[in-house]
C-alpha cells in the first residue's frame, strides 16, 4: 500500500454556489418549471443555505496500474471493477479527492424536517447542487495543467463498489482533514460529501456529462 501526500483546499467565503437548475431536477421537476410559490421558497432556502456552507476538499496524486482485466490499482489495493477499468484505462496517474460543504446543510434539513418538510427537501436538493459545484471547482483546479483527463468517478458508479469509500476515507484521512466520517453502512457525515478519482493521461478521454458514464438507466436525475 502506498503512502499518500494529502493536500487541503479550503473554500473562500462566497466561493461555493448552488445551481438552481440542478436542484430543481433533484426535486423531480426534470424539464418542468416550479410554480411561483415554489420558486419563492427555493430563493428563501438558497439564502439560508449559502450562509452555513463551509467548503473543504483534500486530494492526493497516485499512480494507476492495470494488473489484469477489469482490475485497477490506485495505490491502496486492487479494485475489481469493469466500469472503473474502462473509465481509467490508459491513464498514467490519478488524483484521489474528497470534498464537503460542511455540516450546516444537514442541520438545516433536520431543522425543517420537523417544522416545514418542503423546505427540508429543497435545502437538501440545493445542498446536492452546491457540493457538486464545489467538486467541479476543485476538479478544474486540479486538472488545469492537464490537457486530457477523465471526469471524476466515484465509488457507487457502475460496479465500482461503495466498499471502496473506506479506502478513500483512510488514504485521504477525511476525518481529520475534512471532519467527514463514514458509517458502517458507508454513508458519509456530513451528507453533502463526495469522494472520487480523476484519471490523468494522454490516452484518456474527457467527459463533461456524468450521465454518460453512469450505467443506472432508471435514475430519476438522468437526462
Amino acid at each position: 500500500m502506498s503512502d499518500f501526500t494529502v493536500e487541503l483546499r479550503i473554500a473562500q467565503k462566497g466561493e461555493i454556489k448552488t445551481v438552481r437548475q440542478e436542484a430543481v431536477r433533484y426535486l423531480g421537476y426534470k424539464n418542468a418549471n416550479p410554480d411561483d410559490i415554489t420558486e419563492k421558497l427555493i430563493s428563501e432556502c438558497e439564502k439560508e443555505l449559502l450562509q452555513v456552507i463551509s467548503g473543504r476538499a483534500c486530494y492526493a496524486h497516485t499512480n494507476v496500474k492495470f494488473p489484469s482485466e477489469n482490475v485497477v490499482d490506485l495505490g491502496f489495493g486492487e479494485i475489481l471493477s469493469k466500469s472503473l477499468h474502462k473509465h481509467l484505462y490508459g491513464c498514467h496517474s490519478a488524483i484521489l479527492m474528497a470534498a464537503t460543504i460542511g455540516i450546516g446543510t444537514d442541520r438545516l434539513t433536520a431543522k425543517y424536517s420537523r417544522i416545514k418538510p418542503a423546505k427540508s427537501l429543497i435545502i437538501d436538493a440545493l445542498g446536492s447542487s452546491a457540493v457538486e459545484y464545489w467538486c467541479d471547482v476543485v476538479e478544474q483546479e486540479l486538472t488545469k495543467n492537464e490537457k486530457l483527463h477523465c471526469s471524476r468517478f466515484s465509488a457507487g458508479y457502475g460496479d465500482f463498489s461503495l466498499e471502496h469509500q473506506k479506502d478513500f476515507a483512510r488514504c485521504l484521512d477525511i476525518s481529520r482533514k475534512l471532519g467527514v466520517t463514514l458509517s458502517d453502512t458507508l454513508l458519509m457525515t456530513p451528507a453533502k460529501s463526495v469522494t472520487a478519482v480523476i484519471g490523468l493521461g494522454k490516452n484518456t478521454r474527457t467527459c463533461g456529462n456524468k450521465c454518460q458514464i453512469c450505467t443506472n438507466q432508471n435514475c430519476i436525475y438522468r437526462d
